[in-house]
């Protein structure tokens, strides 16, 4: 069997930690669907009259804005990305509708674009410094929002990883694949509900390292079955 997990959100969790943004942890803390959440947000509606499409579309909205996307950009990310059109002022009312909702967010964008005209290093949870001055194009706000994030990720998945021989001890189960957030064992069938206990365990365990005072609730998603289509449910 494949035991395949994955961290939920990661990028938008990161954020909302690193930005400090009471709106978006304290859904978080309470399991809300956030991308629900942001789309009752930008329509003005009940979350319980939330559509498939404007799920889709506030999707868009959360992993494109926290990295500082213009409208335009968010209007041709949400088409390419999610099927989901946008003309230029909706895109712009969307983008004014989830910094409105999530203050943190934008006061966290804010600081970093000023904060960027004198100090072009940006540095991750764990402590990497990337100095965007020596690359090509320079310090650019995207670059600047989206490293202490990704990077962070990328932490998180390595720490995880470090922790997964010993929360896989006794147990017939080795790593065959990781990418980007996602671990995949394979597992013989009898240990398969132990090693997908280690394997949340260890994932948890990675957040903690970089975040041990953070409390995140539904962090880590496992499924298992008899191939990668499987087991991710």
């Amino acid at each position: 069997q494949l035991v395949v997990a994955d961290y939920s959100q990661i990028e938008l969790r990161i954020a909302a930690i690193i930005a400090n943004d009471p709106i978006m942890l304290e859904a978080y803390r309470l399991g809300a669907d956030l991308h629900k959440k942001t789309a009752a947000a930008i329509a003005g509606i009940a979350e319980t009259d939330v559509t498939k499409a404007q799920r889709q579309l506030a999707k868009a909205c959360n992993f494109g804005l926290i990295y500082g996307m213009g409208a335009k950009t968010l209007a041709a990310y949400a088409s390419a990305g999610y099927g989901v059109a946008m003309s230029l002022p909706e895109a712009d009312k969307a983008r004014s509708k989830f910094f409105a909702t999530y203050p943190g967010i934008h006061r966290w964008q804010s600081i970093t674009k000023a904060r960027g005209i004198s100090d072009p290093t940006v540095k991750t949870a764990g402590g990497l410094i990337r100095d965007l001055s020596k690359e090509p194009g320079g310090w650019q706000l995207t670059k600047a929002l989206n490293t202490p994030v990704q990077g962070t990720g990328a932490e998180m998945l390595l720490a995880a990883l470090a922790q997964l021989p010993k929360a896989l001890s006794g147990l017939d189960a080795q790593l065959i694949h990781h990418v980007h957030d996602e671990i995949v064992l394979e597992v013989a069938e009898g240990d398969v509900a132990a090693a997908r206990t280690g394997l949340v365990a260890a994932m948890v365990g990675g957040f903690k390292a970089l975040f041990p005072d953070v409390d995140m609730p539904e962090l880590v998603e496992a499924h298992s079955g008899p191939d990668w289509y499987s087991a991710k449910g």
